[in-house]
């Protein structure tokens, strides 16, 4: 009986291993079953060790699922399933492009900015956001920075 419990274990380990890689809930699910099956029928041949087996079957079980995320980051498998590269602005990978053209550029608000609200560029409706203090419409700005679709302003001292 002691092979049987310890089969029951492996292979419902190996379950739950499988579920890492082939998601769904089915194999671990089966792997948990197999893994309770084997706590019983350890419980069952031994009454006499229950609590040693089920702390052993709880720090085992644990440490092989943690041991098994760690190996399989490393293999072609677990790199398959992330991604390394890295999306820069300088490669062209933006959301929105920086318009820094417009840093310096004045304007007129059209909705007042409490913070947020638009301001007119030349011909053009730009979102914008005050640098903290409310804007009431037709104040004339000057966009002090640009970061991708944020625009700030400030009001222009006369």
């Amino acid at each position: 009986m002691f092979w049987l419990a310890l089969g029951l274990f492996l292979a419902g380990i190996i379950l739950i291993l499988a579920e890492f890689l082939l998601p769904g809930g089915v194999l671990g699910v089966l792997g948990a079953i197999l893994v309770l099956g084997s706590a019983g029928v350890g419980i069952y041949e031994y009454p006499e060790l229950s609590l040693f087996i089920v702390i052993g079957q709880l720090l085992l079980g644990t440490f092989i699922i943690l041991l098994g995320l760690v190996l399989i980051s490393k293999t072609g498998a677990g790199r398959g399933l992330t991604h390394s590269d890295t999306f820069s602005e300088e490669e062209g990978y933006v959301n929105l492009p920086t318009n820094a053209g417009l840093v310096g550029a004045r304007g007129t608000v059209l909705t007042a900015l409490r913070p947020a609200g638009t301001i007119v560029v030349g011909d053009d409706r730009i979102d914008a956001v005050s640098n903290g203090a409310f804007i009431d419409k037709g104040t004339e700005v000057q966009v002090i920075e640009v970061h991708g679709n944020r625009v700030v302003v400030e009001p222009v001292e006369l």
